[in-house]
């Protein structure tokens, strides 16, 4: 019995095993994730390891979304999550990315050999970083304490607001689509430009029908908020209103981050991610309000706040005396951070309207615009620009109409004001960095401390997101001053080199050309992710990675990759 066992087992072999030598500097190189199952979060939490890799389906992850967003989220901080198509899908199509890239899902498989929308979406997503497949999530999302909901639909604290305003133009070789049946070489183009991102970002516009024209003239304009720009992706798709069967002629999907304002082509693409010859959508792009304060640009919101308390980046009580004392301290730095960085654009925008330009016109062209009357006004009138304590003051010989003396009594309030920002701004900073210090200190003891008051399940639960929400809002608010100071510094210097431009800079006492002094300024947010070794964070916890969902791999497509530059967007 035993030989024959023995003899079953040799012939299921068909000769003796071969065992190849492999350089152990080789085998250092692969790393591997290893698969386990998920049973949920807390578990997966206390006992999961970096190199540990989770596998949800479409059905799951996004009913995890839905039901427990924060959760989902602060779990993608330190491991690994991938998340795949239903195997219902019988006809390989595909599910939206973005709802699980909005809780930080790092690797999110589509069906590749399906085209359309979503992926669409997949494309321009990794757009960024110069097409490489690894795009670093956004701070809210990588920070260890840090409070982010992915079904939030207000103003996330530290993040600033975007304005996107989008002209549409023209369009230019617009073809007919490939499977539509209506007869007759002419298109009745429209044009729908789409923002995918966090549910408050996510909305659509439409321009008007063009009937019977390859090179419609539209001449629209749209406007739209932008919460989280890093997360946000503008889709232009050009439609056909008079189809039978197909409707679609072309599209281009870019990351917010992307853009560059001015005037642009946008290179429609084809169904199939392919560019279409000669084929593209004459746009004009401005971005307002940039990296900066507040939740809108109109100016009398910004009045509104003065008298609205509510409008300040406000500290949610946690219930333990200890914490929420830190917190209340700083409740005066919060509104000094918001009302000088609302004061500089307040007397921005009324320097551009004394000008009368645009809001969306940048601090070159109001100088221009500014300077250039008043060269004009009279021929006995002289001016020139000098440096008081190394900011620009404008001097005018003569005399000049009361509209321009308003508009350089406005240059005039909007440099005092970029002064007291630049003045008091890290004196802001460091009263907020303090207080976040402080409170971090009792972040290992919160738990206990909430014990020792009574609170438990949803009550804890809920004094722990208080406490996140606090600290993002005090490190926010520091990052956004900070921001705030390079970019008045940024205008003052913008403001010397239109003067020199212009050739009306003099010598006063001293050098005019050192540009007002800088100080130490930190940046705003790492490049990468802060985490100390050894904390069980995977070190690829902080990127989104394209994923094929056939294959391990995608292939590579050198040909297919299109780079961001001066002329297309």
């Amino acid at each position: 019995m035993v030989e024959s066992e023995q003899h079953r087992k040799s012939n299921k072999r068909e000769g003796p095993l071969k065992k190849y030598r492999l350089a152990s500097e080789l085998s250092d190189m692969v790393q591997h994730c290893q698969s386990v199952r998920f049973q949920d979060f807390q578990t997966a939490t206390q006992r999961g390891k970096c190199y540990e890799l989770i596998s949800f389906s479409e059905s799951t992850a996004l009913r995890l979304a839905n039901s427990c967003p924060e959760v989902f989220v602060n779990y993608n901080k330190r491991f690994l999550s991938r998340v795949y198509p239903n195997g219902m899908r019988v006809d390989s199509s595909n599910f939206n990315p973005q709802d699980l890239w909005n809780c930080g899902c790092q690797l999110v498989a589509l069906n590749y050999q399906t085209c359309g929308l979503m992926m669409d979406l997949n494309d321009g997503r990794f757009m960024q970083n110069g097409s490489s497949g690894y795009v670093l999530k956004p701070a809210v999302m990588r920070e260890e304490i840090a409070f982010f909901s992915a079904s939030t639909r207000d103003i996330i604290p530290g993040v600033s607001p975007q304005i996107l305003h989008v002209k549409i133009i023209s369009g230019q070789q617009l073809p007919k689509p490939k499977a539509s049946g209506a007869k007759g070489n002419t298109v009745d183009p429209y044009v729908i430009v789409e923002i995918f991102g966090i549910p408050a970002d996510c909305v659509e516009e439409r321009t008007k029908t063009v009937q019977h024209s390859a090179n419609p003239i539209f001449d629209e304009s749209f406007e739209f908020q932008i919460n989280l720009p890093e997360l946000a992706l503008v889709r232009f798709a050009v439609l056909d209103d008079d189809y039978i069967g197909d409707e679609f002629i072309g599209q281009y999907t870019i990351p917010f981050e992307c853009m560059l304002p001015g005037y642009r082509h946008v290179r429609l693409r084809s169904n199939t991610g392919e560019t279409i010859p000669d084929c593209t959508l004459f746009v004009h792009l401005a971005i307002t309000n940039k990296k900066g304060g507040g939740k809108t640009t109109r100016r009398v919101s910004l009045l509104r706040r003065k008298k609205n308390q509510g409008d300040y980046p406000s500290m949610k009580l946690l219930g333990i005396k200890v914490v929420d004392d830190i917190f209340k301290t700083v409740s005066q730095s919060l509104r000094d951070a918001m009302d000088l960085s609302d004061k500089v654009q307040l007397a921005l925008m009324s320097l551009k309207e004394t000008c009368g330009l645009a809001p969306i016109s940048n601090i070159k062209q109001t100088m221009r615009a500014l300077l250039t009357r008043i060269q004009n006004s009279s021929e006995n009138t002289s001016m020139s620009m000098i440096l008081k304590d190394d900011y620009p003051a404008i001097v005018v010989h003569g005399c000049l109409p009361d509209i321009l003396k308003k508009a350089l009594l406005s240059f005039e309030t909007f440099v005092d004001e970029c002064r007291n920002l630049i003045g008091k701004s890290d004196g802001v900073c460091d009263k907020l960095i303090s207080a976040r210090s402080g409170a971090m200190e009792s972040h290992e003891e919160l738990q206990s401390l909430a014990s020792q008051q009574g609170m438990k399940g949803k009550k804890l639960n809920r004094t722990v997101e208080n406490f996140a929400w606090n600290v993002r809002v005090l490190k926010g608010q520091a990052d956004l001053m900070r921001q705030a100071k390079v970019r008045c510094l940024e205008d003052m210097k913008q403001i010397r080199d239109t003067a020199s431009f212009m050739g009306i800079i003099r010598k006063s006492d001293g050098d005019i050309n050192r540009a007002p002094s800088t100080g130490s300024i930190t940046p705003a947010s790492s490049p990468l992710p802060d985490s100390p070794p050894g904390d069980g964070r995977s070190p690829l916890a902080s990127i989104l990675i394209p994923v094929h969902h056939m294959t391990e791999l995608a292939e590579e497509d050198d040909g297919g990759i299109t780079r961001y530059d001066s002329d297309q967007s």
